[in-house]
């Protein structure tokens, strides 16, 4: 989106394909702006006519390219402004299929719309009052929710629970800025203690805390959660990851250096999309196979949320072992002392949580799952799944209250809250940038 097409949005019909491409049982083109309603007339042929329909009305009949018939469909009148985007709506409901969805884009495209950019019609609900900036990207989200509690979270967002709490917070730092004007503008009238409003910032400061709190939570729940599983070789990585996926997807033979490359798997915990990486032993190899793999995994274990570390518990710790501990140190890690079906040789001294499995027999498999839930289940906020663009914003947010309550006087003070409101318009959008609509709409597939 350039800056010149940004005053233009909203007068130009715009068209796409609202349904994924390949085959399927129908296809779903949509077309927006005030030229919908002449287009359908021009290509539909039915026993009414679309431009007769009241809103929110379906008619059956025909497509055409002229005098070349098209497809058979069901054409869906919705008129402005009880729209998704504001304005006059046309869906067209076909058969599904490549060919006739675009025969029929194309179709409406010779006429007087352009097709629409990525995220477009959702831009255009935004920017006709019908959502604010955070429910417009709840809308992504939706689409790309991978789990079930994924998709609820981002169904409340899109109805607005948490433009609710921003615009609360938002509403009390307000009525801060009202009094405090006050007391500096006419001192004389002031009736309140000054103190008062303090008190108000630092509750409202514990609002936005609250909020954050909840961060890590809500992006385990909207983008899932990594565990590479690491270790020495032979020490079972391959068979806990088959165990835990309940197939055989990794090679498992007795052979040091089977893994070579990174194995991945997803499973569901609790709503979790959570997704297990088997990973080949750190060790000095002159194999240029192996040595890539090894590269890989110490990539993985860099990004991982969590580390299970593998340990033969039927061995004693040998200096791999004690490597792998210093490396991980400072990550969250669960050892897991494999092999538990068999002698334990000896005591460790482990420095974080341990678990012993059998990924043979599949023994404490759901203990180790209890650990992995407690890790993701920990939140001291409440939960939304919040994007990098509202957690800075709100940490911007957390900084201008806090030197509010530092400030010694208080125009210095009227300005950090007003800091604070400003970068709370920007979150909600009424505070509109250019660049960050781009950003936002441009990740949008087009037809949404």
């Amino acid at each position: 989106m350039r800056g010149e097409d940004f005053g233009i949005l909203t007068m130009d019909t715009i068209a796409a394909i609202s349904t994924p491409p390949g085959e399927g049982g129908i296809a779903v083109i949509r077309i927006s702006g005030e030229r919908s309603l002449d287009i359908a007339e021009r290509i539909f042929r039915g026993k009414s006519s679309p431009s007769k329909l009241e809103s929110h009305r379906v008619i059956h009949g025909e497509i055409y390219d002229g005098d070349n018939l098209i497809d058979e469909v069901l054409l869906t009148v919705m008129r402005s402004p009880h729209t998704y985007t504001g304005e006059d709506v046309i869906e067209i409901s076909c058969h599904g299929g490549e060919v006739t969805a675009n025969r029929i884009l194309k179709s409406i495209l010779n006429g007087d719309a352009r097709l629409a950019r990525p995220g477009e019609f959702t831009l255009r609900a935004f920017l006709h009052g019908k959502i604010d900036l955070i429910q417009a990207e709840a809308v992504e989200d939706i689409v790309n929710a991978r789990t079930l509690m994924a998709q609820r979270y981002a169904i409340s967002s899109l109805k607005g629970e948490l433009s609710e709490r921003i615009n609360g917070i938002k509403e009390s730092l307000k009525r801060v800025e009202t009094l405090m004007e006050a007391f500096i503008n006419f001192p004389e009238d002031a009736t309140e203690d000054g103190t008062d409003i303090y008190a108000d910032i630092r509750d409202t400061k514990a609002e936005v805390e609250t909020l954050l709190g909840g961060t890590r939570c809500g992006r385990f729940i909207r983008n899932g959660i990594t565990i590479p599983i690491v270790g020495r070789t032979n020490v079972g990585k391959s068979s806990l990851f088959n165990r835990i996926l309940e197939e055989e997807r990794a090679i498992v033979t007795p052979i040091p250096g089977t893994t070579r490359d990174v194995v991945e798997g997803t499973v569901e915990i609790d709503g979790i999309s959570v997704t297990f990486m088997d990973t080949c032993g750190v060790r000095s190899s002159r194999d240029q196979i192996e040595a890539e793999g090894i590269s890989r995994a110490k990539k993985v274990i860099s990004d991982g949320d969590v580390i299970l570390l593998v340990i033969d518990q039927s061995q004693p710790l040998n200096d791999e072992d004690r490597a792998f501990i210093d490396l991980l140190r400072h990550k969250y890690v669960i050892a897991v002392l494999n092999k538990c079906d068999i002698e334990r040789n000896g005591e460790y001294e482990i420095p974080f949580e341990e678990v012993s499995v059998s990924a043979k027999t599949g023994e404490n498999i759901e203990r180790l799952f209890d650990m992995i839930r407690n890790e993701f289940s920990q939140s001291s906020g409440d939960i939304f799944m919040l994007k990098e663009r509202h957690i800075n914003i709100l940490n911007r947010v957390r900084e201008s209250l806090e030197d509010a309550l530092r400030s010694n006087t208080l125009e210095l003070t009227v300005y950090d809250v007003k800091s604070a409101i400003e970068s709370l318009e920007e979150m909600t959008g009424e505070i509109k940038r250019e660049d960050v609509l781009e950003s936002i709409f441009s990740q949008f597939c087009i037809g949404k």
